[in-house]
């Protein structure tokens, strides 16, 4: 039986959005603020913490909000609270107006699949390191297929050989634009921390290193813009990891919000299947290539994040957790 009239408890504000946190955004920048407001907790966008050289338009803050969006969502159906989501209640505008907000309006145990998401929140994050050579099952790319679904997105593993040679054509034009931009360059050494207990921006964990280029079948974004990379690797073989190109039907800020959404359900699908992840979002950047990348998926709409998949290297010791800023930055509760 639904009970009405239920609020959001502070206690469970302060839970969803420590989870909601934990979502992946571009250079770590946390580009979201919350407020629990009488019976809903409200999300908007940080415009303060927004890269405008890399994401000129806003695309990949909105996606990485619609992350954050889908953590908080599965922690209170965690709880068992019956959550609806409504998107963008004040129209378009993100300067000015709530991404989303969420209301409880009852209660109801969480489903299997709603469970296992929420224990992945705090166990996935972006495994930069080479992946295991052991090749991706087709029947697990179904399941990250199906996840980009539920939330409204498409999901196209490139396995042709000939899509494969495109993609890594177009990344690594996308990669060289980047790098002799020195507008790019200053922003990434702006959010690279060397500072351990920075509470945002590239920690040097993060950064791999090699005295060699890296040898990958697709070129990885350089994050080594301070000479001090976290980690140096001696690398053997030429890595192909499995490719994933993400996309949505259309590309307006509902449907950015809605691939932020499909992007976090396919990461906590994925880790919860014990596979690692990471971007390769180089020719996502950049608009020209961005076009492109949806071509090698033979498919229409808009291409909205490239992923890296496989399985860790079972001798990688394991990654100290990535940085985030406290609650106290992020949540207003006083209503």
């Amino acid at each position: 039986m639904v009970t009405r009239g239920m609020v959001i408890s502070a206690d469970q504000a302060r839970a969803a959005v420590e989870a909601a946190v934990l979502a992946p955004s571009i250079h770590n920048s946390q580009p979201w603020r919350w407020r629990l407001h009488e019976d809903t907790l409200e999300l908007a966008a940080d415009l303060a913490r927004a890269v405008p050289v890399v994401d000129p338009d806003h695309r990949q803050l909105v996606v990485s909000c619609g992350a954050a969006l889908l953590n908080a969502w599965l922690t209170l159906r965690d709880a068992g609270l019956d959550v609806v989501v409504d998107e963008l209640p004040d129209g378009t505008d993100i300067l000015t107006g709530r991404l989303a907000t969420l209301r409880v309006v009852g209660r109801r145990p969480p489903t299997e699949d709603e469970a296992t998401l929420t224990a992945a929140i705090t166990r996935r994050h972006t495994e930069r390191r080479p992946f295991d050579p052991a090749d991706l099952p087709a029947e697990l790319t179904r399941v990250l297929r199906r996840a980009a679904e539920a939330e409204g997105g498409w999901l196209v593993a490139l396995v042709d050989p000939d899509a494969r040679v495109e993609l890594s054509v177009l990344l690594a034009r996308a990669d060289w634009i980047e790098t002799h931009d020195p507008a790019y360059r200053a922003e990434l050494r702006e959010w690279s921390r060397t500072d351990p207990n920075a509470p945002d921006g590239i920690p040097r964990s993060a950064v791999v290193g090699s005295g060699q280029p890296r040898q990958s079948e697709f070129p990885l974004r350089e994050l080594d813009v301070v000479g001090e990379a976290g980690q140096r690797l001696r690398q053997l073989e030429v890595e192909h990891p499995g490719v994933l190109v993400l996309g949505t039907d259309a590309d307006s800020v509902a449907d950015r919000l809605r691939a932020g959404r499909a992007l976090g359900r396919v990461l906590l699908t994925a880790t919860a299947a014990g596979l690692a992840t990471s971007p390769l979002g180089q020719a996502i950047d950049i608009e020209a290539t961005r076009g492109l990348v949806r071509d090698t998926t033979g498919g229409s709409g808009a291409a909205q994040m490239i992923l890296r998949v496989g399985y860790p290297d079972p001798s990688a010791p394991a990654l100290p957790a990535t940085p985030r800023r406290p609650l106290s930055e992020v949540l207003d509760t006083a209503g």
